[in-house]
């Protein structure tokens, strides 16, 4: 007879990865990072860029860890200049499309710390 065990679901497993982002050099003030994994089905993780150019990135159901594994990252960063002018890119457009950033991480158990110097 076979057991059947508890159906609740815990998430994936993930790593905590943290780190900053710099732009020539200096710390990315704003912005968003997105970690897109190559895993098909694995979800994404995101974090928000603080002004000192640090972040944490987790899923949006499950909070603070991104799944491990590889993955594509990409970066957007735009000051708004109120509703009369378009909001300015901080980053080339290149950093904002995780197929054309160049920019990865492979995320294991534990700690990873993440920089980008862009």
């Amino acid at each position: 007879m076979a057991l059947l065990t508890g159906c609740g679901s815990k998430g994936p497993e993930t790593g905590h990865v943290s780190g900053k982002v710099t732009y020539k050099g200096k710390a990315l003030p704003t912005g968003t990072i997105v970690f897109v994994p190559e895993k098909e089905g694995d979800l994404m993780a995101f974090a928000e860029i603080q002004q000192d150019g640090t972040y944490v990135a987790g899923t949006e159901q499950f909070g603070p860890g991104v799944p491990l594994g590889k993955h594509r990252v990409m970066i957007s960063a735009f000051i708004d200049h109120g509703p009369e002018v378009s909001a300015e890119s901080l980053l080339p457009e290149k950093y904002g499309s995780d197929r054309k950033s160049g920019l990865t991480a492979d995320v294991e158990p534990g700690e990873n710390i993440v920089d980008f110097s862009l």
